[in-house]
């Protein structure tokens, strides 16, 4: 059996494909240029490695959905991947912390969550930006289904445990594709974290929890000015989850 973004009767999509291919147009699009020029004019951060975070957040998005338990479902149909968001989520943060990111730290995460959604900021570290176009966006991503109660549990999802026709196409072919194709420090690091975290096994341990409070997330009466950095990298995610879907799925 193949590893699956989706699959009916008459139609299905790989998950390998669904990731580059969302990877690429977030990449691409001018959406994506236009808010990596202005986040760069305004808050003079990198304008290479906002455009490269946003490719991230494409490749990233749906990888919750290679979990085993989801596609051990997939022999005759699956449609549904029910909070694969949230795994998605959880291992962003995850290859953050590989990588270095301290705001992302199990002693700081919790602190980065709420001056991001709560407070103004005048500067950006690149936790920060991780957080506001990689992490939160993912999360987001499907939004009309969040289920609030269970991504603040915690221990929702202790293990990632890859399934073994999804662990060979993410290891063996996509992320060591993606890494030839970061040009920014901290987006080859979040992408060599991943390529040597699934070489070492295709379970992953103790993922970190989502310590986020309905409130702060949905936050719209008052959000500080770097809320339309996540509506907008959002807005660019899922333009491009649903062009490639459409592409595949009809």
């Amino acid at each position: 059996m193949a590893c699956y973004a989706f699959k009916d009767n008459n139609k299905a999509e790989y998950l390998i494909d669904h990731l580059r291919n969302v990877m690429i147009c977030c990449k691409d699009r001018w959406e994506s240029k236009g808010l990596s020029k202005k986040i760069h004019n305004i808050y003079k951060v990198d304008e290479t490695l906002v455009n490269e975070l946003i490719a991230i957040a494409g490749l990233l998005h749906d990888i919750g959905k290679a979990h085993k338990d989801y596609q051990l479902n997939c022999e005759d149909a699956c449609k549904e991947f029910t909070d694969h968001y949230i795994l998605s989520t959880q291992f962003s943060i995850y290859l953050g912390r590989k990588a270095g990111l301290s705001e992302l730290s199990a002693e700081s995460i919790s602190d980065t969550f709420n001056k991001i959604l709560l407070k103004d900021l005048e500067r950006f570290t690149e936790g920060n930006i991780y957080v506001l176009i990689v992490v939160i966006p993912i999360l987001l991503h499907h939004y009309a289904q969040i289920n609030v109660v269970k991504f603040l549990l915690k221990d929702l999802h202790r293990d990632f445990n890859v399934y073994t026709d999804c662990w060979e196409d993410l290891l063996l072919r996509l992320f060591n594709e993606v890494i030839y194709i970061m040009k920014t420090e901290l987006s080859k690091k979040i992408i060599e974290s991943a390529y040597e975290t699934l070489t070492k096994s295709s379970s992953i341990k103790d993922l970190p929890g989502i310590p986020l409070k309905r409130e702060y997330l949905f936050n719209l009466r008052k959000p500080p000015h770097q809320r339309f950095i996540i509506d907008a990298a959002l807005g660019i995610l899922n333009l491009c989850d649903g062009i490639v879907a459409s592409r595949s799925r009809g």
